[in-house]
């Protein structure tokens, strides 16, 4: 005659099943997070690249610094930046020079400190039809300085991290989109820097994996 399971053994079990549960919950529900942001993160620099591409093909421009994007000193950022997103990307939400509604009123990096963005700058910036905000400040004739591109990946939505879902990297003269070159993928360089710069290298380094 077989033997069934006792209440005491079902009760026991449960507990074991319930203590697993709350150990790996976490951990799975982290690594779904991070994946989301990496593929997130992957599709708006895909997306930059693939217009600043599409960019110099349309003008046909050997550089940035010889398209439309590049500012002279008798033009303005609306004409360069803001007529670039405009063009080439699904603006849902305009907020010319300054990040507005496009992106959270506050944001931390990866050390749990407050970052605040500027309220205006040399930048234009959009929210686009793929939930992502982007920032673009265009190089200029008297710095001739790559194009600087800031990016929410979710725009104004949680988790409002430097690192996670936002992002600092740039455009280089011949369309090239990167971290700076003095940016490195060490741990430190990526959580303390102010709007994620740094993070960015670490990740395309790991295979598009947000390691940290």
């Amino acid at each position: 005659m077989k033997k069934g399971f006792t209440l005491g053994e079902i009760l026991i079990a449960l507990v074991i099943v319930g203590i697993i549960a709350s150990i790996m919950t976490p951990v799975l529900v982290n690594n779904f997070t991070s994946k989301s942001q990496v593929a997130a993160l992957q599709s708006t620099y895909t997306a930059i690249s693939n217009a600043v591409r599409l960019m110099l093909i349309d003008e046909r421009a050997s550089s940035i610094f010889k398209s439309s994007l590049y500012m002279e000193s008798s033009e303005n950022v609306t004409d360069t930046a803001g007529a670039f997103l405009k063009k080439y990307f699904k603006v849902t939400t305009d907020c010319e020079t300054e990040p507005g509604e496009c992106f959270a009123a506050a944001y931390k990096n990866l050390n749990a400190e407050d970052i605040t963005l500027p309220k205006k700058g040399n930048a234009y910036c959009v929210g686009t039809s793929t939930g992502a905000s982007i920032c673009i400040e265009p190089p200029a004739a008297a710095t001739k300085h790559v194009a600087r591109v800031l990016t929410d990946i979710n725009g104004p939505k949680q988790p409002n991290i430097a690192g996670r879902d936002l992002f600092l990297f740039y455009i280089y003269m011949d369309g090239f989109i990167g971290d700076r070159v003095s940016s490195t993928d060490n741990l430190s360089t990526c959580t303390g820097n102010t709007y994620g710069s740094g993070c960015f290298n670490r990740i395309i380094n790991a295979d598009w994996v947000m390691d940290y």
